[in-house]
């Protein structure tokens, strides 16, 4: 059974808005990739364009809930949009202070660091799995936990293989080395605030059924 109680134009329109703000950051994601491999200014830009869109489209949700769906499910939603927003922030932010790295990382360091953008792009899918079962309805239960699975992993791989690594290497400066932690954190915390949306909208779930 559906959860999409409503489903005038206001519900789809915020539903919509969720799946397009998902739908940039796998855009942001593609992009810091690409930045990360040339530091091409005009993509640096792009991200920068899209993190200032999707404050608009965060602050559309906001104004269109007070129209649009239940009043309990209207905080679980808005979380859910600002959520969405701080991963667009991060990407954002992790692509200004690679900007600032006076080299590029070495090789395993970019090959977990593409490891963990590779697993927030499978996560990410697997949130908009999450919008179709408010939509259309189906079983939310597996896919959450796919989504709890992957955010561990990339917590493992984090605490035991970056961290570690992180620990050992030869930093030229304060500064740079605070800079790459900066600039991996906002990337791991990706992982974080997808789950967080995934708990707001199973609660919406479960108040329904």
């Amino acid at each position: 059974m559906s959860i999409f109680l409503f489903e005038r134009n206001d519900e789809k329109s915020i539903i919509n808005n969720l799946r397009l703000l998902i739908h940039m950051s796998l855009k942001s994601i593609e992009l810091l990739k690409e930045y990360m491999s040339c530091k091409d200014k005009k993509i640096l830009k792009e991200i920068i364009k899209i993190e200032e869109e999707g404050d608009e489209i965060t602050k559309n949700i906001r104004i269109n809930l007070e129209k649009a769906f239940l009043p309990n499910m209207r905080r679980e939603l808005s979380r859910s949009a600002e959520l969405l927003d701080e991963t667009l922030d991060s990407l954002k932010h992790a692509a200004m202070l690679y900007e600032l790295l006076k080299g590029e990382l070495d090789k395993y360091l970019k090959d977990e660091i593409d490891l963990v953008l590779m697993i927030s792009v499978d996560m990410f899918i697997h949130l908009e799995r999450v919008l179709d079962v408010i939509e259309k309805g189906g079983d939310l239960d597996p896919i959450i936990k796919e989504i709890k699975d992957k955010e561990k992993f990339i917590d493992d791989i984090y605490q035991n293989r970056i961290y570690k690594y992180l620990i050992n290497l030869e930093i030229v400066s304060f500064w740079e080395g605070k800079i790459l932690c900066d600039f991996i954190d906002y990337i791991v915390n990706i992982s974080d605030y997808i789950e967080d949306v995934a708990d707001e909208l199973q609660i919406i779930y479960l108040h329904t059924k």
